[in-house]
């Protein structure tokens, strides 16, 4: 049997009726201010926890100029693990009126020669 790769790709859906979106703001991570939002949820137990998500990255409304299978939304990933400069691309689908989107993750094109070079010498 196949396995299914979803290397870079996702997708996201409407949060469930139980969560919600209670506070916003920053934490500092070894020197690195990050963007935080925190999600009141109800695990399926029915006990209340939070979770707490960083930001990733920003999407923007995508001109398709004309070209249906461009993507609806656009923008930069933040790759904090390896300090890559990454685009991520989102796709708005609906799948019996339940609305969602599907996400591709790529590395950013054109990146300039020196950023793809590692000049250390190595004696």
């Amino acid at each position: 049997m196949t396995e299914y790769d979803n290397t870079n790709s996702g997708a996201v859906f409407k949060p469930r009726d139980v969560m919600k979106m209670i506070l916003q703001g920053k934490l500092n991570l070894e020197g690195n201010d990050r963007d935080l939002i925190v999600v009141s949820d109800t695990s399926q137990a029915g006990k209340k926890y939070m979770k707490l998500y960083q930001k990733v990255g920003a999407m923007f409304p995508n001109d398709k100029e004309g070209n249906e299978k461009k993507p609806d939304f656009a923008g930069k990933l933040e790759d904090y693990a390896t300090n890559k400069d990454m685009v991520i691309a989102a796709w708005t689908k609906d799948k019996g009126g339940n609305k969602y989107m599907t996400l591709s993750i790529e590395e950013k094109r054109g990146a300039s020669l020196s950023q793809e070079l590692n000049d250390e010498i190595p004696f």
